[in-house]
């Protein structure tokens, strides 16, 4: 009954039927109480979830159900599968060190493995874990940036497989990695030849995982040899494929960004919005995956080795459970606490918000009154012509917005508005009641805050080194600082609360 479940699992084209048959498995082996039967199944069941449906966090949870169960098993062949399969986690979460420990031991393992006398499938499968574990052995490498040893790797790879007909993904991921490593040395015509081959071969065996990889390669190949529509022909075959299987890794966000710095120089706007858009939601897709898996590898896989120790110490102390429990409650108390600062905090930074929103909703002239001016005079040094002359130009210079050279003096602005740097001054200390960089910094402030509330405002999206440099400051911090002085809250927060209320509004 398994051996037929796996076969339904192999030719069904639907994920989510393979997933019955494979949760059928797994009741049949349940009910045999065979550890290995039972690790088969949920190894399966997480391939079905790491390579099918990309769904990483599922597929750990099965993997790691896999090798708890096989912690006494003497099928070695099945232990450096799935050790093989926890080394892929790894290695999409970017612990390339222990990935490729993994691997090594896997590579090492079915290399020993390889003979004549067996069976020929048996002995396919072993060449197949070998060169796959060697494959991802050398990827490892080339993010530690070891390319010696990935070199030497993909050239075992490229003589043990001379052509595609027994090992033909084998075959295009060696193709794919040396065509990788020919771009790095800048052999873009060799380059050229090896990923064209690559595709071929995964574009017929359906890997678009990996064919999103190649793609995302020839795209920037094109993009360096300067054939910019043929680059982006490729980039966009990325975001296809990305769109279609939902497959995402943190190599192929770059195709984003020149995607972006394509519209950009393009001048497309609606292209720009749509592919930063794409790219922010697979960045936290790429967060949620990394926060989330991390914390179960190293709290579930990295740890599972010590848990039977844990145990046996547990039940020499038996004021261990107490001590559990107590930590436990600090632990409770200490989430009650931070939860509760950070509610009210959210109170007050809300209350602020709207407190500020209800300010600017009633359209006045700009309070520049600063504590520190006092001026006393008896009678006006300039008449009430030159005086609104004055004024009237400094709205234009608002309007026209050049406030934003961050290096802007007095002397500069005078000259702008049309009059002596004493002149502007005089305006600015008697009849606005502030100074020239009071001033300055309240209209940069303005200026950046209506941007902010415009809807669907691009600025929403900057960053705050962005958003201080369009203001015409020198860094966020004096952009923060004077933000927080201005309205009374920080910009980061109120960039935030503006974003959920934006939200709120399109729920």
């Amino acid at each position: 009954m398994i051996a037929g479940f796996d076969e339904a699992v192999f030719y069904s084209r639907s994920v989510d039927q393979k997933l019955k048959y494979a949760d059928s498995a797994i009741a049949v082996s349940s009910k045999t109480k065979d550890a290995d039967l039972i690790s088969w199944a949920y190894l399966k069941k997480g391939i079905i979830y790491y390579y099918n449906k990309r769904d990483y966090r599922k597929a750990l949870q099965q993997y790691l159900i896999a090798f708890k169960n096989a912690k006494n098993t003497k099928d070695l062949y099945m232990r450096n599968k799935i050790v093989y399969h926890l080394g892929m986690v790894r290695s999409y979460l970017g612990y390339y060190e222990d990935a490729a420990d993994h691997f090594t031991e896997t590579a090492d393992y079915y290399e020993r493995n390889i003979s004549e006398k067996d069976h020929p499938n048996t002995r396919i499968n072993n060449e197949t874990g070998y060169f796959n574990s060697i494959y991802r052995l050398s990827t490892c490498y080339k993010n530690l940036k070891q390319y010696s040893k990935e070199d030497s790797l993909i050239e075992i790879g490229l003589k043990g497989i001379r052509n595609a007909d027994q090992h033909p993904l084998e075959f295009a991921y060696f193709q794919k990695g040396k065509g990788i490593q020919q771009l790095r040395k800048g052999n873009n015509e060799q380059a050229l030849q090896y990923l064209k081959v690559a595709e071929s071969i995964l574009i017929h065996e359906q890997d678009y995982a990996s064919l999103s990889t190649v793609d995302f390669y020839l795209g920037k190949l094109y993009w360096i040899s300067g054939d910019r529509s043929s680059s982006l022909v490729y980039l966009n075959k990325v975001d296809s494929i990305i769109t279609k299987f939902k497959f995402i890794t943190p190599e192929i966000t770059a195709n984003y960004q020149l995607l972006i710095k394509d519209a950009e120089e393009r001048n497309d706007k609606s292209k720009q919005l749509y592919y930063t858009n794409r790219l922010i939601k697979i960045d936290s897709i790429l967060k949620a995956d990394f926060a989330f898996l991390s914390s179960r590898i190293h709290r579930e896989y990295d740890i599972n080795s010590l848990t039977e120790d844990r145990e046996r110490l547990l039940r020499k102390n038996k004021y261990g459970i107490v001590f559990i429990l107590i930590i436990i409650a600090i632990g409770l108390i200490i989430l009650w606490y931070l939860v509760n600062r950070f509610r009210k905090r959210e109170h007050r930074l809300t209350l602020k918000y709207h407190q500020l929103l209800d300010k600017l909703s009633h359209p006045e002239e700009i309070n520049y009154k600063d504590s520190k001016v006092v001026v006393h005079r008896s009678k006006e040094v300039y008449s009430d012509e030159v005086v609104d002359t004055i004024k009237k130009n400094l709205k234009v210079f608002v309007e026209r917005e050049k406030f934003k050279d961050e290096n802007l003096t007095l002397e500069q602005t005078a000259k702008m508005v049309g009059c002596k740097r004493n002149a502007l001054s005089y305006v600015l200390n008697t009849h606005l009641k502030t100074t020239y960089n009071n001033y300055i910094k309240n209209v940069r402030i303005q200026f950046i805050t209506k941007k902010l509330l415009e809807n669907d405002s691009i600025y929403l999206k900057y960053s705050m080194d962005t958003l201080a440099k369009e203001a015409g400051m020198k860094n966020r911090q004096i952009f923060s600082n004077h933000f927080l002085e201005i309205h009374g809250i920080r910009p980061t927060d109120f960039v935030r609360k503006r974003v959920e209320e934006l939200k709120q509004q399109d729920g």
